[in-house]
């Protein structure tokens, strides 16, 4: 976006006045967060999704509003919060070591009642299932689906860094297997896993990386819906980057696979991501149109997380319609839902959407407020592009406040922060911004 720049010598006054022009015209830039897919049990994979969610009042989830596509994995997901998690199972059902079995089995129940009542206390017990399974386990295809079980269960609790260990060492467990469609099917599930991660916090070039190769083995194994789970996540990586061609391109071609085979939670994922990219565009109305025709989904097969990413995602569009009372409803509602099902990642999107709303209405001490605590959270759940989001917001706050340099301050790191992560589009972005405020104040 070009910012117009301002030649003639600033007095304080103009100066906020300036910032704060600036200020609105970033926070245009809203942005959605992917969705999350949750993980559905299929025979050698199960895949789970994240779509996009949004948040921010600088950038949009990487700086202005934060929308769920995705990610999710916002979905987040956005929604992600959030992407597709694969779930790769070897023989374990069907093991005849009884022990292991039932430490499985366990597992499993416990994981599959977190997925669908977001409860993070389900995916801790799961964790310990599996990881006494893995000390019984008897052969690689065991260790490497104990693995990437277990990793799925540290991504809904935020812990990417455990995460990635697991999948990394599925991926090297794998490579043991004497049989290739096996192998191919372990290395796909840990694969499209990694990039979910990787993306989730903000390493775009890694996820792009992982995700394209999950959808090399996905393809030569002719399994529609792993390739539909790596199509949307590699759409949210696009949006992330700003290219929102390209992201479009793949949602829809993730939808049609899903619309193909009757995959419900696969095309409320894409829906959404597709709502984001026409929001982003500037497209609301049709942006409406998508959300709402997620959101019924969602609604039909019980999906909490997915509804609440979708409410976050209407709050983004009547925000950008103005209609702040609305979008306050529906963010306020998203929230609740995410604090009901512990959701860390929504949360943190949802309390940045919530601070611009408030900065729109210009109470910037409560929309500080929000941005401070969904930063804290980001933080704590290793979030590098929700971090990189609420510093440009907090940047913007003390532009509009007339506190050029700190403004700056705040908007180096976030550029920094975009730059590591390779968010390209979002560091023009607060280039432009800087340029413009530097401009400002040598006027002085």
């Amino acid at each position: 976006m070009a910012l117009r720049r301002l030649r003639t010598v600033l007095s304080p006054a103009s100066f906020l006045r300036a910032s704060l022009s600036v200020a609105n015209a970033l926070r245009s830039w809203a942005r959605v967060r992917p969705r999350i897919w949750q993980p559905l049990v299929a025979l050698s994979v199960v895949v789970g999704l994240y779509a996009g969610v949004v948040t921010l009042g600088i950038l949009p989830s990487p700086f202005g509003d934060q929308a769920v596509s995705r990610q999710a994995i916002r979905q987040e997901m956005s929604s992600v919060v959030q992407e597709q998690l694969a779930d790769y199972l070897a023989d374990l059902p069907s093991t005849q070591n009884e022990t292991l079995r039932a430490a499985y089995e366990e597992g499993r129940r416990l994981q599959l009642e977190g997925y669908a009542a977001q409860d993070a206390e389900k995916h801790l017990e799961a964790i310990d299932r599996f990881s006494r399974a893995l000390r019984l386990a008897e052969t690689d295809e065991q260790r490497a689906a104990l693995y990437v079980l277990r990793g799925n269960s540290y991504v809904q609790l935020g812990e990417f860094d455990a995460a990635e260990d697991d999948y990394v060492a599925a991926l090297d467990v794998a490579l043991n297997f004497e049989s290739e469609t096996e192998r191919d099917a372990a290395r796909a599930a840990a694969l499209n896993n990694l990039g979910v991660v990787y993306k989730d916090r903000g390493e775009l070039d890694k996820a792009e990386e992982h995700l394209k190769r999950a959808l090399d083995i996905q393809q030569r194994m002719g399994n529609r819906l792993g390739q539909a789970a790596a199509l949307g996540n590699l759409g949210l990586v696009y949006a992330d980057r700003g290219e929102l061609d390209r992201a479009e391109e793949h949602y829809n071609t993730a939808l049609a696979i899903d619309e193909e085979i009757g995959y419900r939670l696969g095309q409320a994922h894409n829906l959404g991501n597709l709502g984001n990219i026409y929001r982003r565009r500037g497209d609301l109305d049709r942006a409406e149109e998508y959300h709402k025709k997620a959101i019924a989904i969602d609604e039909e097969i019980g999906n909490r997380l997915g509804q609440a990413q979708e409410l976050g995602n209407l709050g983004l569009v009547y925000r950008h319609r103005g209609e702040l009372d609305k979008a306050e409803d529906h963010h306020e509602k998203a929230l609740a839902i995410d604090q009901e099902i512990g959701y860390r990642l929504g949360q943190a999107n949802q309390l940045g959407n919530l601070g611009n709303v408030y900065a729109d209405r210009g109470e910037l001490d409560r929309a500080e407020e929000y941005y401070r605590k969904a930063l804290a959270i980001d933080e704590e759940i290793g979030n590098r592009l929700g971090q990189a989001n609420q510093l440009g917001n907090l940047g913007l706050l003390h532009a509009q406040r007339g506190n050029g340099r700190e403004a700056l301050r705040y908007l180096r790191d976030a550029r920094r922060v975009f730059a590591e992560v390779g968010a390209s589009a979002d560091v023009k972005k607060t280039d432009d911004l800087i340029e413009t405020l530097e401009e400002r104040l040598a006027e002085r």
